[in-house]
């Protein structure tokens, strides 16, 4: 069993795939050292993990679009405006692309 440290770590394999777009989002996150910039990262992370552990869940609690068909979700990060991470399904069984990994519009 692995300590506790790396069972916090979140790593990302296949089925997920991204975008040019979604990928330099993640990387530029990634490369921040700004706390806002990280708890965003930590908080789109976690809905990439549960994409990649349960693929065939890909709709629970997200909200559809169509043209084409897409999946989009909403976290919130507390100091800061919500973000979207927005995804389609492969063409492998399972598979999920990752299109768009961006902040929120406000719709108030």
């Amino acid at each position: 069993m692995g300590s506790a440290s790396d069972q916090r770590k979140v790593h990302l394999t296949m089925p997920l795939t991204f975008t040019p777009e979604a990928a330099e989002r993640l990387t530029t996150l990634s490369a921040s050292s700004n706390a806002y910039d990280q708890a965003v990262l930590a908080a789109v992370k976690t809905i990439l993990s549960q994409l990649e552990l349960h693929p065939e869940r890909h709709r629970v609690g997200a909200s559809q679009f169509t043209e084409p068909t897409a999946w989009g979700r909403i976290v919130d990060v507390d100091d800061g405006a919500g973000w979207m991470v927005l995804w389609t399904i492969g063409e492998k069984p399972g598979g999920i692309r990752i299109l768009r990994v961006e902040p929120a519009p406000s719709l108030g």
